[in-house]
């Protein structure tokens, strides 16, 4: 043992020798080493916190989300839940969940002694939701049953960080109150600083309370729904006993407006895991996969370089070889330089890595799940090392086999069986100039994918959303709650938009009981006479704007017929409406909308004679990539329509007007000082977050592309140079024999040209295949997308036509004389 240990110690000294003496190819290998293990070490440290590491609970595994949902029908804003009927019927008789409890989070108005009014994210709990998580509070107790009946004592549940920044983590805050949302709640547990459900912003809990209406017949409930699966249950047996049992109970019309029309109702259930992360994991696999590619090039461009250094050792390998090293002495030696490099570019991979990562929460997208279980730790780290030896094993031993082939006999007579003769023969060309092919593959794929990515972002953004994000100021606010709501909102919106409107540089103003890309979302039934539709649907669900006077003309909503509402529109004794291109189409017959009368609408106190004014065009409440949605606009202030207790106001500045943040927080405070300013944003930054995650996956994977091309590029000069300086004689000769310049740089140009051609044509046909896998990231974008198909390969073909020139204006330079001299 102990002379097989100073072996290799003297293997690894000689290895450092050797190495030291080539600084540029060493320096070379260590870099190209160093992005591709740390590149694929930080992605995988993404793909194993996001994708891979349990949740932070006992059995986490058995945690499942589950909804119900009418196949062929859509709930509103893409919502998945489970109705209250559904889940109280299954659980009782259930073998497959142990329990299932409802959560949700939302902003709330926090109220405290010595503190401002402040909006806190907090969430929404069934009792059972402690249970299923398998969690204990760090002091007192968390909900019990009953919490969550209508009328049960108000209770919250505070997070170890609100308890330490609200009441200095005094253990005399159990049994006080807070005020949350005008109701003031008993704190009755602290939770531990790991607890972080449903997401790590939530800052406190309080009861999902169960209305205490829920039982009539005609009475729809959903939640978004938790639980947790028996030992030995699947997910799919979950579904089946779930939709079983929701199909042997009486689903009430009301249940279409939460599920859409469709087929019999199916219940779903997912690893809770899963579900958290699935708008990110086609986007995070897809980075993987490229990760792949690029280290996959980075191992080929290396194994170019070490067969490159090999041949230049020709001379010393068949001395060692003629004094008695064997094939497998001389192979271990090579394998250990290849180690040793391994080692140092492993280092300095991982470096890159832990750099790469704690970069990662600036350029993530906001909403990015699990973004702090991302981090560096004893399996990413294992993984960079064996990502190392990897890397060094896959590009060392191609050469390190090739370059100790040696034939003694062969060798002193300089014969093709020399080292000489293999390194720069026909065989060594045709491995070098594989390898580069491969390379230039590698790389048109990852082009054309960080192609077909940009040019379905470039389509998101370009969609016209309905309305003019640039200038305009999105204010959010949240008056207390308490007797008299309605009214105190209608006097707080009356005089804040007469004072911001009087403001300087503000050119229009109004306010809305929503907005799009915001999280608030409200969705009603109507029933329309049947004469309006000829033959179209008479009833459905809508979106329901309530808008001031102003509103429209502040975020410049695309008006196609009619007018927008003004003051006379308050005061009338009919309802006015606006509607959207998208309702005319679902539930209007005739060719002009304006002046047709929809009858009472609803029933009840909102019902009124409604006429449409006006038709606007379809405003993406989602996002750019969302379904249209029919949509109606009510003027607030009218008989039947309100905006209550949280109003957003949208604020039109002139271009030239840049701060209007401070004057508008400053007018709601002088307005109403019990007023609670949530946020104040510029419509632009809402737009261009909810483009954050399609932006991010294009510039990773675009990042890869260049990457790739630049080392491919890199790979195929270095080849170039090596075999223009091999051939050396061979041109001077033909330089001799009269071949002109322009004819040696062809020739160099045809042998770059082609090897990169070849690698295009690899690079498109696998492509073709790969990409189907990108179809679920693509908007509006085919993954066969010609342009992208295009743009990639070209840019490579350019890369590969620059990176020869260099090599073949040096054989063009060779002098034949001195060639010919034996200088």
């Amino acid at each position: 043992m102990l002379a097989v240990m100073e072996s290799l110690f003297r293997d690894v000294r000689y290895a450092l020798v050797t190495l030291r003496r080539t600084p540029g190819l060493t320096l070379t290998v260590l870099v190209t080493l160093a992005i591709g293990v740390g590149a694929t070490t930080a992605v995988f440290t993404v793909v194993h916190g996001v994708l891979l590491e349990p949740l932070p609970y006992p059995d986490s595994g058995q945690l499942i989300r589950l909804w119900e949902e009418h196949p062929g029908g859509q709930s509103p804003a893409g919502n998945r839940w489970l109705s209250l009927r559904t889940r109280l019927t299954w659980r009782d008789r259930s073998l497959t969940i142990e329990d299932a409890g409802a959560y949700g989070s939302y902003d709330y108005l926090v109220r405290q002694p010595d503190f401002e009014p402040s909006r806190l994210h907090g969430a929404t709990v069934s009792p059972s939701v402690f249970r299923l998580l398998r969690v204990t509070p760090a002091i007192g107790r968390f909900f019990v049953e009953g919490e969550d009946a209508a009328g049960a004592a108000p209770a919250v549940v505070l997070s170890d960080r609100l308890w330490r920044d609200r009441f200095a983590a005094a253990t005399a805050a159990i049994g006080s109150t807070v005020e949350i949302d005008g109701k003031l709640r008993t704190i009755v547990g602290i939770a531990r600083p790991d607890l972080a459900f449903p997401n790590p912003r939530a800052l406190f809990w309080i009861p999902a309370v169960i209305p205490a209406d829920a039982d009539q017949p005609n009475r729809t409930v959903v939640f978004t729904t938790l639980g947790r699966l028996r030992g030995g249950a699947t997910p799919e047996q979950a579904e089946a006993e779930g939709t079983a049992a929701a199909r042997s109970i009486p689903r009430p019309p009301s249940t279409d407006f939460f599920f859409g029309r469709g087929a019999a109702v199916v219940v779903r259930a997912r690893p809770l895991v899963y579900d958290m992360t699935l708008a990110v994991r086609p986007a995070i696999l897809v980075l993987g996969s490229a990760v792949a590619l690029v280290l996959l090039i980075a191992c080929a461009n290396i194994a170019n370089l070490l067969l490159s250094r090999g041949a230049a050792r020709q001379r010393e390998l068949m001395i060692r070889a003629a004094l008695g090293s064997s094939r497998t002495r001389l192979l271990r030696q090579l394998l250990t330089e290849s180690l040793v490099l391994s080692a140092a570019g492993g280092v300095a991979g991982l470096a890159l890595a832990w750099a790469l990562v704690r970069l990662l929460p600036l350029t993530a997208p906001a909403r990015f799940p699990r973004l702090e279980s991302i981090a560096l730790d004893g399996t990413t780290l294992l993984f960079g090392v064996t990502a190392s030896v990897a890397a060094a094993v896959l590009s060392g031993l191609i050469p390190a086999l090739r370059n100790t082939r040696v034939d003694l006999f062969e060798a002193f007579r300089g014969g093709e069986g020399s080292v000489s003769a293999s390194a720069t023969g026909r065989h060594s060309r045709r491995l070098r100039f594989g390898l580069l092919i491969i390379e230039a593959g590698f790389a048109v794929v990852l082009a054309v994918g960080a192609s077909l990515l940009a040019h379905s972002f470039l389509r998101l953004t370009r969609v016209d959303a309905g309305y003019d994000p640039d200038h305009v100021e999105v204010m959010r606010v949240q008056l207390p709650e308490g007797e008299a709501l309605e009214v105190r909102s209608h006097e707080f919106i009356t005089r804040l938009l007469e004072r911001i409107r009087v403001t300087p540089g503000v050119t229009s103003a109004g306010a809305s009981n929503m907005l799009p890309l915001l999280p608030m979302t409200a969705v009603t039934g109507v029933t329309l006479p049947a004469a309006v539709g000829g033959g179209k649907p008479t009833s459905g669900r809508v979106l329901s704007y309530v808008v001031t006077p102003g509103y429209a003309e502040a975020m410049q909503l695309r008006l196609k017929e009619g007018r927008f509402f003004d003051e006379r529109d308050t005061a009338s004794g009919e309802r006015a409406a606006i509607v959207n291109e998208e309702f005319v189409r679902q539930f209007l017959a005739g060719p002009r909308a304006i002046g047709l009368r929809l009858g009472p609408l609803y029933e009840g106190e909102y019902a009124a004679e409604t006429e449409i004014i006006g038709v606007v065009g379809d405003v993406l409440k989602d996002g750019n990539d969302a379904a249209r949605q029919p949509e109606m606009y009510f003027v607030h202030g009218s008989r039947t329509h309100r905006i209550s207790g949280f109003p957003t106001f949208v604020v039109r500045r002139s271009a030239a007007q840049s701060e209007l943040g401070a004057t508008l927080r400053r007018l709601v405070r002088e307005t109403d000082s019990g007023t609670a300013i949530d946020s104040v944003t510029p419509l632009r930054t809402l737009v261009s977050a909810s483009w954050a995650q399609p932006r991010f996956a294009a510039s990773v994977v675009s990042g890869f592309a260049v990457l790739a091309i630049s080392l491919a590029g890199i790979g195929l000069y270095g080849a170039l140079s090596y075999s223009v300086s091999q051939r050396r004689r061979e041109l001077g000769v033909r330089a001799a024999l009269g071949a002109s310049r322009g004819v040696l740089v062809r020739l160099v140009l045809r042998e770059g040209v082609s090897v990169t051609a070849a690698g295009v044509a690899l690079g498109i046909v696998a492509a073709i295949l790969l990409t189907r896998l990108m179809t679920t990231l693509l908007f509006g974008t085919s993954p066969l997308d010609a342009l992208s198909f295009s743009l990639g390969p070209a840019l490579l073909l350019i890369v590969g036509i620059a990176a020869s020139l260099v090599p073949a204006m040096r054989a063009a330079s060779i002098d034949p004389a001195r060639i010919l001299r034996g200088e």
